[in-house]
């Protein structure tokens, strides 16, 4: 059994008419949503083994700020199919990490909760959804084979 904690980055900033989508940095009600993030995984006694994470700044600092343990790879592709789904992405991890966090964007990051344990249409920002897959290595991944164990939305402030 793997278990995989989709997270979507925490609130970014938009201020900056200059900076690239790439750049964008978290937003101050962000910056305290993705403290919320590690704190919420640390209560449930999630110590991620792998975390994969886009290297757009937004994800890099929810990253920072949420504190997780965890060996981090910063993986292009995840912001790159931003716009599709992280299954291949997942396929392509070797072994069995697990828990396994990914730090994504949406559209993405919803869509592969839906095509994993069928729900979850809505991702807000700082969400995370905590997935269980009855496989035994990353590269058995299929849609439909998760169990959605927990989805969590950061309080509003």
């Amino acid at each position: 059994m793997l278990k995989l904690i989709l997270v979507r980055h925490a609130k970014s900033a938009w201020g900056d008419a200059t900076l690239a989508d790439f750049d964008r940095p978290l937003a101050p009600r962000g910056r305290h949503a993705a403290a919320w993030v590690g704190t919420a995984l640390q209560e449930r006694a999630i110590a991620p083994e792998l975390i994969l994470c886009s290297p757009a700044a937004r994800t890099r600092e929810t990253l920072r700020l949420a504190a997780l343990d965890g060996a981090v790879q910063f993986e292009p592709q995840v912001y790159e199919d931003r716009d599709g789904d992280y299954l291949d992405l997942l396929r392509a991890v070797e072994g069995s990490p697990s828990p396994l966090v990914l730090i994504g964007h949406n559209s993405a990051t919803a869509v592969t909760a839906a095509l994993l344990a069928g729900s979850r249409d809505d991702f807000p920002t700082a969400a995370f959804a905590v997935i269980e897959l009855a496989i035994a290595e990353w590269r058995e991944l299929r849609a439909g084979q998760g169990t959605l164990v927990e989805y969590c939305v950061p309080p509003k402030d």
